[in-house]
């Protein structure tokens, strides 16, 4: 199975770049994805409304995950510069699981982990 991510089953996006976070006070771990273009919203603008679930999937199987939100960033008023959708995970079996993922996105589209500053 090819590995995908999907805003809306059957039209797979590209990822652009992957942030890793961890909230200092609380310990969340948050996955941020960017894309410099969302095909799911070419297909019409009622999609920037409703945004409620991301599909992650690969050869274990598919992740349902809930954004936090979508942020969009536009270069004019038809053209998208940049979308940056968040993620929580909760707990660490999970956290292994997207980073299985995560890993298998990047070796299969060219990507490198990096670290801050790095």
């Amino acid at each position: 199975m090819a590995v995908s991510v999907q805003f809306i089953n059957g039209v797979d996006e590209e990822i652009s770049g992957i942030s890793l976070r961890k909230g200092r006070q609380s310990g969340t771990k948050t996955v941020v994805l960017f894309f410099e273009r969302v095909l799911a919203m070419e297909k019409g603008r009622s999609f920037v409304n409703q945004v409620d679930r991301l599909w992650l999937r690969d050869e274990e199987g598919e992740i349902e995950v809930t954004p936090n939100g979508i942020k969009f960033k536009f270069v004019d008023d038809d053209n998208l510069a940049q979308a940056e959708c968040a993620f929580d995970v909760m707990s660490e079996e999970a956290w292994e699981r997207v980073m299985r993922f995560l890993h298998r996105y990047a070796e299969a589209h060219g990507f490198e982990f990096q670290t801050p500053g790095g």
